[in-house]
């Protein structure tokens, strides 16, 4: 495999997802009950006694039927990833159905016995692991588009490399478009505010912007994905991730700033930055 298509890979090559109940349940249209019973109580801590104030911005642009309800079938990008609220934040923020699944190190998903405990009982979630090599990645694309076939919804943080300056999101990994054009599901930005700087009473943003393509972002007429594993495909990979990042600076930058509290004020708990980085 060429050097160039290996690091474009990094962060979705590991260990194939382990054998056992999250397999069947990380592709489950319905969020099981008590997932639905956990996300109350998530909305309910935010909102006290955190004093979060949560706002879903773009709603309308979330894929919809011919009869306006929300669909399923797309790859949510989550941006910037700066602290593990922002994953909370869109599982409290977006409609409980289609159901979220997960894809994402699989180090910091089990990195707690308690955590092992959850997700290998309620699923959803795909886990990567270091070293898999070709047969892992193709074992990911091919859970990916399970989820997209039964109406779910596949979210991840694509970005990579070092921290990034406030209000601004690191490079995205070209492997969020190997992972549209083999599932041939759209992508939606889904952009977040305010996770960076926490305390009590603080306001978060989560955004949806336009859906999208690697086509469509690499400037190219809509058609048939390139064969997997050529220059075409490594190529286009390469130049929509590129444009997904410039296209969403100005969104991320904008919700940055709109949660952002006035010069002077008061910030209580501040402590939970650290605490939940």
């Amino acid at each position: 495999m060429p050097a160039s298509q290996r690091r474009d890979r990094e962060g979705l090559e590991g260990r194939a997802p382990r054998p056992g109940p999250s397999r069947d349940a990380t592709l489950s249209f319905r969020l099981p009950l008590v997932l639905r019973v956990v996300r109350g109580l998530f909305r309910g801590l935010a909102r006290w006694p955190l004093g979060w104030r949560l706002e879903l911005v773009g709603a309308e642009r979330l894929p919809r039927d011919a009869r306006g309800r929300v669909v399923g079938g797309w790859i949510g990008a989550g941006l910037p990833h700066v602290t593990w609220v922002e994953p909370f934040l869109i599982f409290m923020l977006l409609p409980p159905e289609p159901r979220l699944v997960w894809i994402g190190d699989g180090r910091a998903i089990y990195r707690s016995p308690l955590r092992r405990l959850l997700f290998e009982r309620l699923g959803g979630v795909i886990p990567i692991w270091p070293g898999g090599g070709p047969a892992a990645f193709a074992d990911h694309v091919a859970l990916a588009g399970r989820v997209i076939e039964n109406g779910a919804v596949l979210v991840i943080f694509p970005e990579v490399g070092p921290p990034a300056a406030h209000g601004q999101a690191r490079p995205l990994s070209p492997g969020l478009m190997y992972l549209a054009l083999r599932t041939g599901a759209p992508l939606v930005p889904l952009v977040c505010g305010g996770t960076d700087d926490l305390f009590r009473g603080r306001r978060l943003r989560l955004e949806v912007l336009e859906p999208t393509t690697p086509a469509e972002l690499a400037g190219l007429p809509a058609g048939p994905a390139p064969e997997p594993g050529t220059s075409a495909e490594r190529s286009l990979a390469r130049r929509s991730a590129t444009a997904l990042h410039d296209r969403t600076a100005a969104a991320v930058d904008a919700a940055t700033k709109a949660v952002e509290p006035p010069a002077g004020a008061r910030r209580s708990w501040p402590w939970l930055t650290h605490l939940l980085h």
